[in-house]
């Protein structure tokens, strides 16, 4: 992901927590830095969420085959 796509979610999430609090006129730094800490700690969540590309098989190993 760019660093573009990165801030225009941050500008987004600021934008909805300046709206939530009644867009107030003086604290938009506030509602930018949460904006980046709440994008940081999405990122560290879907960082180890992943999951494998293949799953378990179900199929009993059995040697069957062998010689």
């Amino acid at each position: 992901m760019s660093d573009t796509d990165r801030e225009q979610r941050i500008r987004i999430r600021a934008y909805h927590l300046w709206e939530a609090e009644g867009r107030p006129g003086d604290r938009a730094e506030a509602h930018w830095e949460e904006a980046c800490r709440q994008d940081a700690a999405v990122d560290e969540e879907s960082a180890g969420s992943f999951p494998a590309s293949d799953s378990p098989s179900s199929t009993p190993v059995t040697g069957a085959g062998r010689a």
